[in-house]
């Protein structure tokens, strides 16, 4: 952080860590759960996605190939789903405005399928589920979405607004036939970047004011469709803590440090920040960067009525018999 340039980067970028490191409180023990969703919401989702989302198929190229019994060429058109707003005002679609932490250029920004009324009878209607997963009451903040990332995008790694973004979830609906694996990543509190790949109809709890979260990896489809929705506690007292994240800058926060030898290379782009030497611009997912050794893999769908996280196994989905604070996937407590 010390050696950025640029003032405004620097301060944004002190304001992002500051909030994760010092002032937004842990509610949960690792900031994190995956768990499968009530399956007639997503059948609602999936209902408002496929009767709004207008797909097309493009041809992208030809692959030929010999066959080994006829000695004939034979070629394959390779399509690609193309994804665009409708032109039906009436469908209440549009191209997400530009936001920073989502890259890409203007042909791969998100498509928003919105739909306030159904979003916010869904935030009311799975409330409990919240408040049972981060053990507090909650009240709703917001839900938007349906969000249908294209082709080239990604989401750099931040974390969200203290005020309203504490208590939040992402209710994966679906995404396109040719969408390659796209994982979200979410750093706990045992010192591991966990790798989330979600299956339609998995919802993913997580402190997203708290734990740095994203989608560094580049998204190779025609979409991939989710709906975020967030809380805050009972009488969040947010206007204090948007002042004690400033006061908790220190006053050095200005000062530029020379580059050092050995440190990985960060930029802070707006409210996020990447790596930009590293493989998905994110050196713990870089299997030659050392920050890599404490990266876990998870693969959905998960199991109904139980929440996995942190020192389950992730690929049997099932919980620890025992903690072992030695265990990659416990985490160690001295990171």
């Amino acid at each position: 952080m010390e050696r950025i340039n640029h003032a405004n980067d620097k301060y944004n970028g002190w304001m992002g860590f500051i909030t994760s490191a010092l002032i937004a409180t842990n509610y949960t023990e690792n900031g994190w759960g995956l768990t499968r969703a009530p399956e007639h919401i997503t059948k609602l989702l999936q209902d408002r996605l496929y009767q709004t989302l207008e797909v097309t198929k493009v041809t992208t190229k030809q692959e030929c190939s010999i066959d080994d019994t006829t000695g004939k060429e034979e070629c394959i058109n390779i399509q690609q789903e193309v994804v665009e707003p409708s032109t039906d005002k009436n469908k209440n679609t549009r191209k997400e405005h530009f936001i920073n932490v989502i890259g890409g250029d203007d042909n791969s920004r998100p498509v928003m399928i919105s739909d306030y009324t159904q979003n916010m009878a869904i935030l009311h209607e799975m409330k409990p589920i919240f408040e049972e997963w981060s053990g507090i009451q909650l009240e709703g903040s917001t839900a938007y979405g349906i969000r249908a990332y294209r082709n080239n995008s990604n989401l750099l790694m931040h974390v969200d607004k203290s005020s309203t973004h504490v208590i939040s979830g992402i209710y994966h609906v679906d995404r396109s036939d040719d969408a390659q694996p796209w994982p979200i990543v979410i750093e706990d509190y045992k010192g591991n970047t966990n790798q989330v790949y979600l299956e339609p109809g998995d919802l993913l709890f997580y402190e997203s004011s708290k734990c740095f979260h994203g989608r560094p990896q580049t998204f190779i489809g025609g979409y991939y469709a989710s709906l975020f929705m967030h809380y805050r506690p009972m009488n969040y007292n947010h206007e204090n803590i948007n002042n004690e994240i400033h006061y908790a800058i220190p006053q050095h926060w200005h000062e530029t440090k020379p580059a050092k030898e050995g440190l990985d290379v960060m930029e802070v782009v707006g409210t996020s920040f990447k790596e930009p030497n590293c493989k998905h611009l994110l050196c713990s997912l870089d299997e030659t960067n050392e920050m890599s050794k404490n990266t876990v893999n998870w693969y959905g769908p998960a199991p109904k009525d139980k929440v996995v996280t942190t020192g389950w196994n992730p690929t049997t989905m099932t919980p620890p018999e025992s903690w072992d604070d030695d265990d990659l996937l416990g985490g160690d407590d001295e990171l």
